[in-house]
């Protein structure tokens, strides 16, 4: 390999990193809503209701 090539090649690799991180940073975030909309979804869903001791509700 001449010099040329191996800048050629180093150039692609960056640029296939970058890339890679750019999937992952997205990936990531994607996780993240996913996560935050289940957890607000059955966090919702699954808390009890506020009441006094005599079931009355409370608020």
């Amino acid at each position: 390999m001449n010099d040329q090539q191996v800048k050629q090649l180093l150039a692609a690799m960056a640029a296939q990193t970058a890339a890679m991180n750019r999937l992952a940073e997205s990936n990531e975030a994607l996780t993240a809503v996913i996560y935050q909309s289940t957890v607000v979804e059955e966090s919702d869903a699954e808390l009890p209701q506020h009441t006094y001791l005599s079931g009355k509700p409370r608020g």
